[in-house]
């Protein structure tokens, strides 16, 4: 059975908040974006992690559609998709405002599928 807006919304926003739930994910969405697009290895140097470590966070944060990755030559670049925080404030906004349709979804009786 297709899923219904309200549905997607939910599942979208559990996503992201999921990914955004950790500091170490924070602090790598905050330095890039106020410093642009940088290479792993210096976000793992800025970030005080190793290279395995940072890498498993940016898995996460690209699977929920937050950053890109570009490799050029021997290095992979991280850069911010800001499109996803644009949806991210859109389907806030739509929950609570009260417009996202939540209360005629059949989930409003029950529980939220798991994403994970």
């Amino acid at each position: 059975m297709p899923e219904t807006p309200a549905e997607q919304d939910l599942r979208r926003l559990r996503t992201l908040y999921r990914a955004l739930g950790d500091e170490t994910r924070l602090r790598v969405i905050g330095l890039i974006a106020e410093v642009g697009p940088l290479p792993v290895r210096e976000l793992s140097a800025r970030v005080g992690l190793s290279q395995p470590l940072i890498s498993w966070h940016l898995r996460i944060l690209r699977l929920a559609g937050l950053i890109d990755t570009q490799r050029q030559g021997r290095e992979v670049i991280c850069r911010l998709r800001s499109a996803a925080f644009e949806e991210l404030h859109d389907a806030e906004a739509r929950l609570i405002g009260g417009t996202a349709g939540v209360a005629a979804s059949p989930e409003a009786r029950g529980t939220v599928a798991d994403v994970s």
